[in-house]
């Protein structure tokens, strides 16, 4: 009897079993994916329809440019894939929908993804990051995962020798500053693999700085170029002394002509070695009045005013910098956004800066919160006659859980996103970047469900790409919301409203912070998720001649644009336009038509 009841019950266990792997195949949902990152004008996508329902008589494809339907094919049974010629539009966002349909013609199931065609990665950046340079690492299947998020840009994080000698004696195997063994062949196999994806591949290192292996390694550093604090002290920084001088780095003044002349040389020794296509640059941050090894000013300003601090060294530095390395890329990181003025002004293709709350911006407020870094975007924009920002900000940064906590990550990138910025976020696969330190990515993990959140961000990014960031400016306008507060400030506890146009559409943001802070951090991992409101009756005092309301939002599966009926009247305040939003999670994007 005990012998046929355990035989019952492994039956029974078995078939549990099959009926959930059934059930899973059945829910696995239908998903586009593409043969690139990013694509050149008039140029061929190729692409393939996974999951299809098995009711599916035919497929549908449809590229839509914002409303409008650019082009559309339905295929026969049996086939998943198509191919098709993008148009000749350079710097255009498109949004790919697949549709199953039933016999009747019904929709079934659906599935959309973003398609970014650009002759340059440097108007939209989508920037990412590799550290895994190990014999065993795969190496495409990596850059495959960072197709899926359309990743334009790759910061080759650590890749080096040392600092100041960046390529190794040994092009095959070397050690990096820490021990971590690198393999010459892993970065030349990232670079083949992410060109072939459209993507660019940087080569992280220092603007100033070397080991202090340098003092003995006969590399030509010469000691008198080297920064002294203001009380005479060496500028150097421990990253790790246990392991000697190279875990020291020893910091050098950016506008010794000399010093100049010596990292230029050895960047140029990365491009003949590796095919990098730039230099992402680094600092270690703000830390006071500085003076050369002879006492002297670091150098003088456009107006003859001696310069004493390393951030304002940077214009300067960067423009030389740039016109050393001609066709490359340079990316450049004024750590804490400190000196981010100096940067948005020169001469960098494509802006980036690493926040840190102990820091302050202009106005000596710190970079605590959501808006001083929406601002932050703003001003970079401004400044630099139109370039987008890249926010690197470490979200749960040192928390206790081992899963990154999701309203967190989704209101940062809604912020960033919105303000017309981009996030260094993605990189070695499928990671995230929780810590300053790439290599310990591994500490935190996306679930499946932030996982598919992500993945629909970075699509909504690029299928709308040319109304996040391309020209638009700030504009003031009084929006209002029926019983919800509204901020134009990211207040917490609000619905949080501000606006842009661009000559042709006026473009409204709703960030949804009621019910939860405006802290970016959530260092605790106890953000709560906003709550999710409905039926929202706004106003817009515009005096805009409107033709559309269009609704869009990364919140939902549909990517898909909305038209919201509206009325316009006036009142004491002006003319207004009033529609209804459906609902807000944590993002909806109206642009007026």
């Amino acid at each position: 009897m005990k012998q046929r009841r355990i035989a019952f019950l492994l039956l029974l266990f078995v078939v549990l079993v099959i009926l959930s792997a059934c059930s899973a195949e059945e829910e696995a949902a239908m998903r586009i994916t593409l043969d690139r990152a990013v694509y050149l004008p008039g140029s061929q996508v190729a692409c393939a329809v996974e999951n299809p329902p098995s009711d599916m008589a035919n497929l549908r494809f449809r590229l839509l440019h914002l409303k409008d339907t650019v082009l559309e094919e339905t295929i026969a049974p049996g086939s998943t894939d198509i191919t098709f010629a993008l148009p000749e539009d350079d710097f255009t966002g498109y949004l790919l929908v697949a549709e199953g349909l039933d016999p009747d013609g019904q929709v079934v199931a659906a599935a959309m993804t973003g398609i970014d065609c650009s002759s340059s990665w440097t108007k939209f950046p989508r920037y990412g990051y590799l550290w895994d340079f190990r014999k065993i690492t795969n190496t495409a299947k990596k850059i495959e995962e960072l197709t899926r998020y359309h990743i334009n840009g790759l910061q080759f994080y650590d890749w080096q020798f040392r600092h100041h000698i960046p390529v190794s004696p040994d092009p095959e195997q070397w050690q990096d500053w820490s021990g971590r063994i690198i393999y010459g062949n892993k970065i030349r196999e990232y670079l083949d693999a992410a060109h072939q994806k459209g993507m660019v591949g940087l080569a992280y290192n220092m603007i100033y700085a070397a080991n202090q292996t340098y003092l003995s390694d006969g590399s030509g550093v010469d000691a008198s170029w080297r920064l002294l604090k203001k009380n005479g002290e060496d500028f150097t920084v421990d990253m790790d002394a246990r392991l000697g001088p190279v875990g020291i780095l020893q910091y050098f003044n950016p506008l010794n002509t000399e010093w100049q002349q010596y990292i230029f040389a050895r960047e140029e020794e990365i491009f003949s070695a590796f095919a990098f296509d730039g230099w992402h640059g680094d600092t270690i941050g703000e830390m006071g009045p500085m003076k050369t090894a002879d006492g002297e000013p670091l150098g003088y300003d456009e107006n003859g005013n001696p310069i004493w601090l390393v951030k304002d060294t940077y214009t300067q530095f960067l423009n030389a910098a740039k016109k050393a390395i001609g066709d490359k890329y340079l990316v450049f990181n004024p750590v804490g956004a400190q000196g981010i003025e100096n940067v948005n002004v020169s001469d960098v293709d494509v802006l980036y800066a690493e926040f840190w709350p102990w820091d302050s911006d202009d106005r000596g407020l710190p970079y605590a919160d959501y808006y001083s870094i929406h601002r932050a975007i703003l001003r970079a924009n401004e400044q630099s006659g139109g370039k987008s920002l890249v926010v690197a900000a470490y979200i749960n940064y040192k928390g206790p859980s081992p899963k990154f906590n999701a309203p967190a990550v989704r209101l940062m990138d809604s912020m960033v996103f919105a303000s017309g910025g981009a996030r260094i976020e993605l990189g070695n696969g499928n990671n995230m970047l929780s810590d300053e330190y790439f290599p310990n990515d591994g500490h935190k993990k996306m679930d499946d469900d932030l996982h598919e959140d992500v993945q629909r961000m970075y699509d909504f990014v690029v299928a709308y790409e040319n109304l996040l960031r391309d020209g638009q400016e700030p504009v003031e306008k009084t929006i209002r919301i029926e019983d919800l507060p509204v901020s134009d400030n990211g207040r917490y506890d609000t619905v949080w409203c501000f606006a842009k146009a661009d000559g042709r559409n006026e473009v409204y943001h709703f960030i949804n912070l009621v019910g939860t802070d405006s802290d970016w951090r959530d260092t605790t991992q106890t953000k709560p998720a906003p709550l999710y409101l409905e039926k929202l009756k706004v106003k817009i005092y515009t005096d805009f001649p409107v033709k559309e309301v269009c609704l869009a939002s990364p919140d939902t599966a549909d990517l898909t644009v909305r038209t919201l009926p509206y009325e316009t009247g006036s009142d004491a305040d002006g003319t207004y336009l009033g529609f209804t939003l459906p609902a807000l999670a944590y993002w909806d994007m109206v642009f007026l038509r």
